[in-house]
């Protein structure tokens, strides 16, 4: 073998090696291509995420402070429910007390003694006397 096909079989190696070192440097250009356009969608998709994330923030902090104010409305609600119990319950004590001395001046007013009174209508004894001298009959 001459030289000269000696560097004729160099000059074809280092021409298929260039060849396919050109073609592996493009292919890298392009995976580094896709990789630079898949982190520009990933970083639009993380800006996408934070907006949403920020408006859902937004929004609980709304929904907190309606759920607040609900729940106080309902504590106020629930004192002003108590008074009205507690009214409702002195009013039926004061009219069982009132028919109780209904039922007493009825007795009374039928000749009814002191120790009937006391019995019958769980009196003291001062307030059955007091009760038959306002609204005893006359003898």
């Amino acid at each position: 073998m001459d030289v000269n096909s000696l560097l004729l079989i160099i000059s074809a190696i280092f021409l298929v090696l260039f060849l396919a070192l050109a073609l592996y440097v493009n292919s890298l250009s392009r995976s580094a291509q896709q990789s630079a356009s898949e982190l520009k969608q990933l970083k639009q998709f993380t800006i996408l995420q934070q907006k949403q994330l920020k408006d859902l923030s937004h929004e609980l902090q709304a929904m907190t402070s309606a759920a607040y104010g609900v729940g106080k409305r309902i504590n106020q609600l629930s004192a002003q429910i108590r008074e009205l119990d507690d009214r409702q319950e002195e009013f039926d004590l004061k009219e069982q007390g009132a028919q109780s001395m209904q039922q007493a001046i009825a007795l009374v007013h039928k000749g009814a003694s002191i120790e009937e009174l006391m019995t019958s209508c769980d009196m003291s004894r001062g307030e059955a006397e007091l009760l038959i001298m306002v609204h005893g009959q006359a003898d």
